[in-house]
């Protein structure tokens, strides 16, 4: 983004995005989502940049985050500023003090300095937004105002808390917030009518930005030295800084430079010399047309970049998907069900209760060889299907290798366990085959394991393999637990 190319921007932050979603950290897929939000307003896709911010608080509350929750709230009334949204970025701003995540404003364990870009952020916006300066509609002006107390009451605070730091009571977290502190303070300064004192932070902001020789520091700082011009009356200083400010800027910063052009033009109003006002005007509107034509532009690039990132991710989920999946059933295979099986194993280290149950269907070679292979696709394909409506929504049927099936019972104990697969049993046993192949019967033996805290999964699929097994030994269609002797199963 310093260096101007957004689109290089979104592809980074997009693939941020995905190395957070790989890990299942919320937090972590929140502040992606900021990252990009903050790309696409920095094209001024103010849609997709609102979009991102919603998608990230709502991860952070999801995780429970209380510094997420705030780290995109700070960062969204920023970036309503940049939009000179004051009164907008000052009520969120409110909000999330009167919220339960205000709590990490006040301790931020990492020393980020949080709150300290809260009190940046609050007091310009604040002090902006009760300068009357800024496009806010009318209703959140109209809250704003029903909120003026509450308001100047933490424009106070927030103020206080950046005086000190000015004085060197504090350390800031990142010395490049430094003209972000000088500049909220000359917003404070002429909202409080202190010309004086906000003379003298503008002075001091114009001089720290030059002494970085950073010219897009030095344009910012110029401009709001220019405003300050402005709202004295000082024209011909007003000329010279914004003028400075506005070749500053040059084309990497057009809507600031902008800003700059608009104030030259109204120098030159305020003083009577309505050509060189009228020629300005003529260059800006000739420059802002361009400006809107070029953040069009980016923009539509940007969305491009984005849809093609969330077009792959979506073929590599379905990719995912599929790879977890038998084809010919169309529930999960092996491999899907070996990995819920290690869920059910971790949950019984926890006291969890759960078993296992492995399903083969009795004589299945003969089913293939008296009525063909189709007709024993057709068996393994309503055998899936009548198992998997007929158990719970937290349970699971994979097929898990040629005519044997792995049935997952969660949180159920031994008796509810060899309850539900007698059942299942005995469903199978009344599918109607009359239209696939008359004469055609089918049962299954099946064999129930419950899955223990001292047991790995190998351990537990053994024991329901060896009760399976014993089904097979017992006449077939027929259900035997793990442990158990045959009498005291049916």
């Amino acid at each position: 983004m310093d260096l101007g190319d957004p689109a290089l921007a979104m592809t980074h932050a997009l693939a941020c995005l995905e190395a957070a979603r790989s890990t299942t950290d919320l937090s972590l897929q929140a502040r992606a989502h900021v990252t990009i939000a903050l790309v696409m307003g920095d094209v001024h896709d103010d849609v997709g940049a609102a979009t991102h911010f919603r998608e990230a608080e709502g991860l952070a509350r999801s995780a429970r985050d209380a510094r997420g929750v705030a780290v995109v709230n700070v960062n969204a009334a920023h970036y309503d500023m940049e939009r000179a949204h004051f009164a907008s970025s000052t009520l969120r701003l409110l909000t999330l003090l009167r919220s339960p995540y205000a709590s990490a404003l006040h301790f931020d364990a990492l020393r980020l300095g949080l709150d300290q870009v809260f009190h940046i952020n609050f007091t310009r916006g604040a002090a902006s937004a009760l300068l009357g300066v800024g496009v806010d509609e009318g209703e959140l002006q109209q809250q704003l105002e029903a909120r003026r107390d509450e308001v100047q009451a933490q424009l106070t605070e927030s103020q206080a808390a950046l005086q000190r730091l000015r004085r060197g009571e504090g350390r800031l977290a990142n010395t490049r917030w430094q003209p972000d502190v000088l500049e909220a303070l000359l917003v404070y300064a002429r909202f409080v009518g202190d010309v004086a004192q906000a003379q003298a932070l503008a002075d001091e902001w114009v001089q720290l930005a030059t002494d970085w020789n950073v010219p897009a520091q030095v344009g910012r700082a110029r401009l709001g030295r220019a405003a300050l011009w402005a709202q004295t009356g000082r024209w011909p200083q007003v000329r010279e800084d914004a003028g400075r400010a506005a070749q500053l800027f040059g084309d990497e910063h057009p809507s600031r430079a902008l800003a700059a052009q608009q104030l030259l033009a109204q120098a030159h109003a305020a003083q009577g010399q309505w050509q060189a006002a009228f020629e300005v005007q003529q260059a800006l509107s000739t420059q802002a047309d361009r400006i809107y034509r070029a953040f069009m532009q980016q923009s539509a690039r940007l969305r491009v970049i984005e849809r093609q990132a969330i077009e792959a991710e979506v073929r590599a989920v379905a990719f995912a998907e599929a790879a977890l999946r038998d084809p010919l059933t169309g529930i999960p295979n092996r491999a899907g069900a070996k990995r819920r099986l290690d869920h059910l194993c971790a949950a019984a280290r926890r006291g969890r209760s759960g078993a296992v149950a492995l399903l083969d269907i009795d004589h299945f070679k003969s089913v293939n060889d008296r009525f063909g292979h189709a007709v024993g696709d057709e068996v393994l394909r309503r055998v899936a299907g009548t198992v998997t409506r007929a158990i719970r929504e937290v349970d699971q049927l994979a097929r898990y290798g040629g005519e044997e099936f792995l049935l997952l019972l969660e949180g159920l104990q031994l008796p509810e366990a060899r309850r539900a697969c007698q059942r299942v049993g005995q469903l199978i046993t009344e599918i109607d085959w009359s239209d696939v192949a008359p004469g055609l019967r089918v049962t299954a033996s099946i064999g129930v394991a419950m899955i223990e805290a001292g047991l790995n999964q190998e351990q537990v699929l053994r024991q329901a393999d060896d009760a399976m097994y014993a089904a097979k030994a017992a006449g077939r269609n027929t259900v035997r637990v793990a442990g158990l002797p045959t009498h005291s199963v049916d």
